[in-house]
């Protein structure tokens, strides 16, 4: 089947699940961690260990990367990791933990990606292999690749690279995981900069830093399709949904005006703070100012498939191999940063989860 023809069967599909969806009742939403860690990021390993990203926004002297362990969060994954206040040796621990995650087909790897705003040498991709769990290799970004002002935000793994967002400056990174080889892309782009004086509406207030502004977070969500042909990404206030071809990502010979036209707007985006990509090629966004987790199909037609008060700044999702999505609610949205410099956060914080339905579970037609 040509990929036109199966798109256009993908649309359809994912379109009537959509449409009878709505017609159902909401799912249900559970609590499946609470902890006094603010927490931002979740993975879930095909053993169901669960990982969290704890990214020290408002607590300074928590660690960075954390397990769940009998309902507690412990240090992971050890040794002087998790042992960093600001000075030396940024190079090997963990400063400020932003994302965590499994790929799928490489379920015995956990990438911790570390923020390093304004730390000279805290910026690192980290891979830890599950099985000893030790870390296997550190990946640095210099000073070109990832400025001052940089943070390293998220990341997916395709085609012997990883791509991570950098939503300090905005641009997209790429990383040669043989060879170490790191890649700043887009950097100059409008596409992978923040919306001037958009923000989220949460509850009636709207997001704002302490200078009055509306918080700047550049490019940060970012996806993968199951085929690796595509990569999406965009920004957390709303805007576009930008999409560009892996390929031409990793294709050496395209300058910056080559590759920026090369990306693509796929459509309208609400406040977000996660995508996830199924495997039938929706997304699922996690829905800052509804408290909700929506579904994205292929066509950008939004179905609401859960609703909770407990969807506070909803963020990063894993998908465990139950089908239950994991949702961490960060409660970004009441830290000073975007709450006008009050703390409004409050314990505890949760990782939320959804049984989704199983259509929602099946490759895309024609999918390898």
């Amino acid at each position: 089947m040509n990929q036109q023809r199966k798109f256009f069967v993908l649309l359809a599909l994912s379109a009537n699940f959509a449409a009878q969806l709505f017609a159902q009742k909401l799912l249900p939403v559970s609590v499946a961690v609470s902890t006094n860690y603010q927490l931002n990021g979740v993975a879930v390993s095909h053993d169901d260990r669960i990982f969290l990203a704890l990214p020290r926004w408002v607590q300074s002297d928590s660690f960075s990367l954390g397990e769940v362990k009998d309902g507690k969060v412990v240090p992971y994954p050890g040794g002087d990791w998790n042992t960093w206040r600001p000075g030396p040796d940024e190079e090997n621990r963990f400063t400020a933990v932003n994302a965590v995650w499994i790929e799928p087909g490489l379920p015995d790897a956990l990438w911790v990606v570390d923020c390093g705003q304004g730390i000279p040498h805290g910026k690192k991709l980290v891979e830890i292999d599950l099985k000893t769990n030790s870390v296997s290799r550190v990946y640095h970004f210099s000073q070109e690749e990832a400025p001052l002002g940089a943070c390293l935000n998220d990341v997916r793994i395709a085609k012997g690279h990883a791509f991570l967002t950098e939503s300090g400056l905005g641009a997209i990174l790429t990383v040669d995981l043989k060879t170490g080889r790191v890649r700043r892309l887009l950097a100059a782009s409008s596409k992978t900069k923040a919306v001037p004086g958009r923000s989220a509406v949460v509850d009636g207030r709207r997001l704002l830093g302490p200078d009055g502004n509306p918080p700047v977070v550049n490019a940060d969500d970012i996806e993968i399709t199951p085929d690796k042909t595509w990569l999406y990404f965009g920004v957390p206030m709303g805007g576009d949904l930008w999409k560009v071809k892996v390929d031409d990502l990793l294709d050496d010979s395209l300058d910056e005006k080559a590759l920026d036209a090369r990306v693509l707007d796929d459509g309208p985006m609400i406040p977000i703070g996660g995508i996830y990509m199924l495997p039938n090629g929706s997304l699922l966004l996690s829905d800052l100012e509804k408290h909700a987790l929506q579904l994205r199909t292929p066509g950008g037609k939004l179905t609401m498939l859960a609703q909770s008060k407990w969807f506070v700044s909803p963020d990063a999702m894993s998908l465990d191999k139950e089908g239950r999505v994991y949702i961490a609610a960060s409660q970004a949205g009441l830290i000073p940063a975007c709450n006008q410099g009050v703390n409004g956060t409050t314990l505890p914080f949760r990782v939320l989860r959804v049984t989704l339905p199983r259509d929602l579970l099946k490759p895309a037609l024609g999918a390898k």
